[in-house]
């Protein structure tokens, strides 16, 4: 992207959401300054992450994430509805949690967070938002899903990266986008979800 264009998109975006990204920036840069740029991440067990892709349509998304016994973990997902780009342009306002508990399929257990995984996952999302309706009336979508996923993280850094794409059962009212925030509704009653994630590892290391 050339710079005029990078600038004039920096420019335009909501200031809730460059408060977030300046944020998380500057939080993944101390860390890892505090960290001395290690080439690895042994033995680290927690992971903190945001679903970056998701500003573009309208939220913002923080994932907390810890290793369990047995190549396992589970995750705790937060966000607010509303911090970012409204590109359905209905202004949605809300929040969402998400749970998961993954299995990982890893060999090694110096890097309990990376590798192959599949989830089980329940997601929630509440909010409300303007209409397609030519008096744009405000009205409220509250949905729930139960989904099984499968994704593949890379955590042998601090920098952590992960992508995963699921499948599952919906349940409530359903937005007239069918997007609700976390997952996509189609037929009322069948959910789809994917997304990449960026953050940082971290943990106590062994001496």
């Amino acid at each position: 992207m050339p710079p005029i264009m990078l600038n004039i998109f920096i420019v335009l975006l909501p200031m809730k959401f460059k408060v977030f990204i300046l944020s998380f920036l500057l939080s993944l840069f101390l860390f890892s300054a505090n960290a001395q740029f290690e080439s690895n991440a042994l033995n680290n067990k927690n992971a903190l992450k945001t679903t970056f892709l998701s500003f573009y349509t309208g939220s913002a998304k923080i994932t907390y994430e810890r290793a369990l016994p047995n190549h396992q973990s589970f995750e705790v997902t937060v966000g607010c509805i509303s911090w970012g780009y409204d590109s359905f342009h209905n202004h949605p306002v809300g929040g969402l949690c998400r749970l998961a508990y993954k299995f990982i399929f890893n060999g090694n257990s110096q890097y309990p967070l990376n590798g192959l995984y599949v989830k089980p996952e329940f997601a929630l999302s509440c909010f409300n938002y303007n209409t397609k309706a030519e008096d744009h009336h405000r009205t409220s979508s509250n949905m729930g899903t139960i989904m099984g996923c499968v994704g593949y993280q890379w955590a042998k850094r601090v920098f952590v990266a992960e992508g995963f794409v699921g499948a599952g059962v919906g349940f409530g009212t359903v937005a007239d986008t069918q997007y609700q925030h976390g997952f996509i509704s189609r037929w009322d009653y069948l959910t789809l979800t994917f997304g990449l994630k960026i953050g940082f590892s971290f943990g106590k290391k062994q001496s």
